[in-house]
């Protein structure tokens, strides 16, 4: 557009009010632009989350599992494999 229909149309729409179906259009126009990109990026940042947590609870449960067996000298029946137990 130019400097004059710019002028025509802010002119037209009385400031706010009347640009507010322009601004919905051009939000929507970007959004469906940019949703294939946000859509990939949530998908990456929801996996590696996912693996963050799995590591943690697993090494909660190994802390557990290690207290469990200092306290009582026995090892849990529901403690996790250790994979340094045989050396």
């Amino acid at each position: 557009m130019t400097g004059h229909a710019w002028h025509q149309y802010w002119s037209w729409t009385g400031g706010n009010i009347g640009a507010m179906p322009l601004e919905a259009l051009i939000t929507a126009a970007a959004s469906l632009a940019l949703w294939p990109l946000l859509r990939r990026w949530w998908r990456r940042l929801k996996r590696e989350l996912g693996a963050a947590a799995h590591e943690e609870a697993k090494a909660a449960r190994q802390i557990a599992a290690d207290l469990f067996q200092h306290h009582t000298g026995q090892r849990h029946p529901a403690a996790p494999d250790r994979e340094d137990e045989g050396q």
